[in-house]
């Protein structure tokens, strides 16, 4: 029944792109609670468990960008289904790596793999969904995306455990990511003759232009800005910020850690449909821009917190008022982008995304452990009201396409 009922409120392949999303995230985040034990395993410290987190996302960022060029240029369905094999391979690689180094080599390939199916994946809504739909589109998407993540580690910990192995997970992510190959060629259905296909000199000779006149764009520049803040205060918070100052100021253990993560995801998941659905119909800038105040005025409640049920209303608040802000970048992004420049313009947007994921645990890091969890999470509140602020010159973009730009919603 509710995916008969998504199925009448989108076109039937954001259903399946956001559902296989939602399985390949799961498979890349199934190996996050051995991380630290494989790292120990090799001899390293907690230091190269954060590498090989780190060589995930570096193999992204770069791949951001190239596989949103092949996307407009060659066969979205093939791309997908490339992409989740490249991270199954990754896996299986992983699995038998016999030395630390040679595992972040395909720590590194995998992020490449993962980057070709992501770009691929929100081209496909780019090109495919109607600007009035697209932000309950991208908030449908960003909800399986946060189920796959959160459920993720939680299959990880139940492979190791079953099989009493530390590379079970692999095996797990391989045998998720191999079944995503198998439904892209499946599912993932080819761009209208708008792209490529139809028009490849045209379309390879418009794109970089489309990417100069973008960089020109005031409220394109800002919205990658956003994204870039976004990902990492999300990354720098909720993964780094809040659990340092959970332990060593409040004395939490790892439960209660987990509890406090775990409520910030849920809090975040439960309001995405909610700020899908608030976008098409209040418009893009009122929502992002409210929700930025929202989510500054959440990072400084953390401060203020002395016990543990205080941490987890804190952990809560934030969860939502940032849930807010996350479709909202997303859907501004594909009402800028023109027909055939679907892959490069969200291969900038998934770029700034990455980048901030990478840096914000690092910069957050750095400012709690040489100024104190307060200045820390001052500054991070500090910079998201600021971000805020400059949104004053950002204009609404819903409906911004004329008739004959915007894409129908057809397979």
């Amino acid at each position: 029944m509710l995916f008969r009922r998504l199925g009448a409120d989108f076109n039937p392949q954001v259903v399946v792109v956001s559902l296989m999303t939602l399985v390949i995230m799961m498979g890349s985040s199934v190996i996050s609670p051995v991380l630290p034990l494989i790292a120990q395993e090799f001899g390293v410290s907690y230091v190269g468990a954060g590498a090989l987190v780190s060589a995930f996302a570096l193999g992204r960022i770069p791949f951001d960008f190239i596989g949103g060029a092949m996307v407009d240029r060659f066969s979205p369905r093939w791309i997908a289904a490339g992409g989740a094999a490249v991270v199954a391979i990754s896996a299986g690689l992983s699995a038998g790596a016999q030395s630390f180094h040679v595992l972040l080599l395909y720590r590194l390939l995998g992020g490449v793999g993962s980057a070709l199916f992501t770009i691929t994946a929100m081209a496909c809504l780019a090109r495919t969904v109607a600007p009035q739909r697209m932000g309950q589109a991208m908030g449908f998407y960003q909800s399986m995306l946060l189920i796959g993540v959160s459920v993720g580690p939680s299959v990880g910990g139940v492979a190791a455990s079953v099989f009493q192995n530390l590379r079970a997970p692999f095996w797990a992510m391989a045998g998720l990511s191999f079944a995503v190959t198998m439904m892209s060629f499946r599912w993932v259905g080819e761009f209208t003759p708008t792209s490529t296909q139809a028009h490849p000199a045209t379309t390879s000779a418009r794109a970089p232009s489309t990417l100069r006149r973008l960089s020109h764009d005031f409220t394109f520049v800002y919205i990658c800005s956003v994204t870039l803040l976004l990902f990492g205060i999300r990354s720098g918070v909720t993964l780094n910020l809040m659990p340092l100052f959970a332990q060593e100021t409040l004395g939490l253990s790892e439960t209660g850690i987990g509890l406090a993560q775990s409520l910030c995801s849920l809090a975040n998941f439960c309001v995405l449909w909610h700020a899908g659905r608030l976008l098409d119909r209040a418009g893009r800038r009122w929502v992002l821009l409210a929700s930025l105040w929202a989510t500054a005025l959440a990072v400084l409640c953390f401060p203020w917190t002395t016990t543990a049920w205080g941490l987890m209303l804190a952990a809560i608040l934030f969860g939502a008022a940032i849930g807010y802000v996350g479709p909202a970048p997303a859907a501004v992004i594909a009402d800028l982008t023109p027909p055939g420049a679907a892959g490069k313009v969200m291969g900038v947007y998934r770029g700034a995304g990455d980048t901030g994921l990478l840096l914000g645990p690092i910069v957050v890091g750095w400012a709690a452990s040489h100024l104190g969890f307060t200045p820390a999470f001052l500054t991070v509140a500090l910079c998201t009201g600021l971000v805020a602020l400059l949104g004053a010159g950002m204009r609404e973009t819903l409906l911004e396409h004329q008739p004959g730009d915007t894409m129908n919603e057809t397979p």
